[in-house]
């Protein structure tokens, strides 16, 4: 793709060519610059036409963004999903409810066209508890009888500062945010919590039963720190 330098930045855009247009126009978006113009406009003028705009586009760019960082769902937007950030193609259309898909390596979120972030951040929200009781229950079944516990009950809901838990009377509760983790940490998780069956605190015997199962579980450990200071 062409680029052209705007101070210490490079202002990287695409080109479209249209016999009927008779002017040059930009457009700036999530997937960046777009420049539209004829088949005669030669190259040259076109990055002469670049610079001449590059404060506009700068400023365009620079407000995409802030509003990615400050978590506004639309087309362009990043979810994490299984230990990947993926992209987010939001289509609005004439529908009743909020649809959430993961298909093809990207989320497909179908709206109405009047739909709130909230909305969109509830039907996310449903997508990824959804998808944990999918993934987690079939995981957790196999820990629990490869550890021979028992959990009293196992539910799903969201926690700020906690991936799982485990009550005095063994039931097991588990953030379904793990979903943006990949396996291995989703599975590290479901072992530090049935070790708590048998355990209830964090003691040498806790993490010697956490290590029997999972030997590298320190290194598990890091990771997620990891992953707690990006989502």
């Amino acid at each position: 793709m062409p680029s052209v330098a705007y101070g210490t930045q490079t202002i990287v855009y695409d080109i479209v060519r249209k016999p009927t247009l008779k002017n040059t126009y930009i457009n700036v978006d999530r997937e960046g610059v777009l420049v539209k113009t004829n088949t005669h406009t030669s190259e040259a003028e076109i990055e002469a036409f670049i610079i001449k705009k590059s404060g506009w586009i700068r400023k365009h760019l620079q407000a995409y963004k802030a509003r990615a960082e400050e978590g506004e769902i639309e087309t362009g937007s990043r979810l994490y999903y299984l230990g990947k950030s993926y992209y987010v193609q939001l289509i609005k259309e004439e529908r009743k409810g909020i649809e959430v898909r993961f298909i093809h390596s990207r989320f497909i979120i179908k709206a109405p066209m009047n739909a709130t972030q909230s909305a969109l951040y509830q039907a996310i929200e449903a997508f990824y508890k959804t998808k944990a009781a999918e993934k987690i229950l079939p995981l957790a079944k196999k820990w629990a009888e490869t550890m021979q516990v028992t959990p009293a009950h196992i539910s799903f809901r969201k926690a700020n500062k906690r991936w799982g838990s485990c009550s005095p009377t063994n039931r097991i509760s588990f953030n379904y945010h793990l979903m943006k983790l990949p396996t291995p940490l989703i599975e590290y998780v479901i072992i530090h919590e049935f070790t708590h069956i048998c355990c209830k605190n964090h003691s040498a015997e806790f993490w010697g039963l956490v290590g029997k199962f999972m030997p590298d579980y320190r290194e598990k450990e890091e990771k997620i720190k990891g992953f707690e200071k990006i989502l």
